[in-house]
């Protein structure tokens, strides 16, 4: 009876831990769908901000510092966006093997390279703690909702660095958020910003504009307040990609470990019910043997 005792405790711990996974499914999904809301707002205003890049620079030639490729590549800035959490599936693996991937990249295309980081999350921080690779600067306490993290002051802070020379070129760590089911964690350069290619992805946005578009006090001032703003605007938009991709793995996580806890169930239901069985027959087996002793 000791294994219908012990089957009998697993099976209320595993009853428990389904109601938990659960409940944090159900959780994630809420999470989740407002925001996926933010991505689709933030991408609108990333286009948009594109878009009028593209108009400024139709036929025009305006320089700006953040657009300046330096002749030779010595010094590489990362900023990594990850999460503060687990129990999100691979999402945290995934991010971590796109850095180290990123490192053996530069280190390629860039021999002797110093490539220093800037995390952002409590996994990607202790990541790099982990393996005892240095980092500038790490931003561990954030909130739940991107829009409290301090991206105006981090970004406004590596814009300074660049313009001075601190390091030639910036990448951009983080998990494209496709849908529910699909994240794929990314690495993309943001500084220098490549003006053909900031330009190109916002064509069909510009060429859907018709008329003559007048900015205010003039072109040179606009192209010099849009170029920062787009920088900013990527930024954010990869910390809601990222949130989004967090929540749709933990979901998914969760739901997986779920349908695992009631595949368990119900085999120590199975097991525990075929235990009673024996008991009662070994039982019933003893009383007859004990009544025909009697005759």
């Amino acid at each position: 009876m000791a294994g219908l005792k012990e089957i009998r405790r697993r099976l209320k711990s595993v009853n428990n831990t389904k109601k938990i996974t659960s409940a944090m499914k159900l959780v994630s999904a809420a999470k989740l769908r407002k925001t996926q809301e933010a991505v689709v707002r933030s991408r609108a205003y990333t286009d948009s901000l594109k878009g009028v890049l593209a108009q400024l620079q139709g036929g025009s030639e305006f320089s700006h510092p953040l657009l300046e490729a330096k002749q030779s590549v010595k010094r590489v800035r990362i900023l990594v966006l990850g999460a503060s959490r687990g129990l999100c599936g691979a999402f945290n693996t995934n991010v971590n093997r796109r850095i180290e991937s990123l490192y053996r990249e530069l280190g390629e295309k860039y021999p002797g390279c110093e490539v220093s980081s800037v995390p952002f999350g409590k996994k990607p921080a202790e990541y790099f703690r982990r393996i005892g690779r240095q980092y500038l600067e790490a931003v561990e306490n954030i909130a739940d909702d991107p829009n409290a993290w301090p991206i105006q002051d981090i970004c406004q802070k590596l814009e300074i660095e660049f313009i001075k020379g601190e390091f030639d070129e910036l990448y951009l760590v983080y998990t494209r958020f496709r849908s529910a089911i699909s994240q794929t964690a990314v690495a993309e350069k943001l500084l220098p910003l490549d003006r053909e290619a900031v330009a190109g992805s916002a064509a069909s946005l510009s060429a859907a504009t018709s008329g003559v578009t007048l900015f205010e006090p003039n072109p040179q001032r606009v192209f010099d307040a849009v170029v920062p703003r787009i920088v900013r605007a990527t930024v954010r938009q990869a910390a809601f990609d990222t949130k989004a991709s967090e929540h749709a793995s933990r979901m998914t996580a969760m739901d997986n470990a779920t349908k695992n806890a009631k595949e368990l169930i119900h085999s120590l239901t199975l097991k525990r019910n075929k235990l009673r069985q024996s008991g009662i027959t070994s039982q019933l087996l003893d009383i007859v043997g004990g009544a025909e002793a009697l005759k």
